[in-house]
């Protein structure tokens, strides 16, 4: 009877400590890059004067040209790139030429399709999709 016990709370601190044990330390995640995502570190290591400079070395597929398709059997569509600076929209692709790389903190390419509901004033037009940048 007292092995069984015995038995039991072993395995329930072994149960326990592999619980807590994890994959994470409990200390917050350092920044992580990704094909949809300029980290700072990346920003602070790679030389340029403005955002438009940063995209085209670290993401230049995010300057792709807009698709071009056909809505209602002839009328041809080109699709924009709206960029966003601490949420506030500047306009198309150019605007990132007037954006110094100095201070920026991160940049991220949002699809067309989730666009729409993270980021205001979309509106209706055809997107290709957004680059958020933020400064704070």
């Amino acid at each position: 009877m007292k092995f069984r016990w015995l038995l039991s709370i072993v395995a329930a601190a072994g149960l326990t400590s592999a619980c807590a044990s994890g994959t994470g330390t409990g200390a917050p995640k350092a920044e992580e890059s990704s094909r949809d995502r300029i980290t700072s570190v990346e920003i602070a290591s790679t030389p340029g004067t403005s955002a438009y400079d940063l995209v085209f070395k670290l993401r230049p597929h995010w300057l792709r040209a807009g698709a071009t398709g056909s809505i209602g059997g002839g009328t041809v569509t080109n699709q924009v790139t709206l960029v966003y600076l601490d949420g506030s929209r500047l306009g198309a692709l150019d605007a990132l030429r007037s954006i110094t790389a100095t201070g920026i903190k991160s940049m991220e390419w949002i699809q067309a399709s989730r666009a729409a509901v993270v980021l205001s004033d979309v509106g209706n037009d055809p997107i290709a999709g957004a680059i958020s940048i933020k400064t704070r």
